[in-house]
């Protein structure tokens, strides 16, 4: 397992970090490697939901509106009758 070491961390950051592990009876180190897991796992979820939307909206693209007096509710039936 890799081991982090971080420069210039705030003294009150880490105070209520250690606050947070006394009332969880928990580490620090445990106490930062969840809270970097959550973030880093909300991150990538937001990259990719962002990068779904955009081939959504690529495919979006490619569609074509139909031609002015198709009834669109008359395809989809006419479809379902296949």
């Amino acid at each position: 397992m890799a081991t982090l070491y971080v420069r210039n961390f705030p003294d009150d950051l880490y105070e209520s970090m250690q606050e947070l592990t006394e009332a969880e009876k928990e580490s620090i180190n445990v106490e930062v490697i969840d809270l970097v897991r959550d973030i880093a796992e909300r991150r990538l979820r937001k990259q990719r939901r962002l990068q779904a939307m955009a081939e959504i909206e690529e495919l979006g693209k490619s569609f074509r509106p139909l031609p002015d007096g198709v009834d669109s509710v008359a395809l989809l039936r006419e479809d379902r009758d296949r």
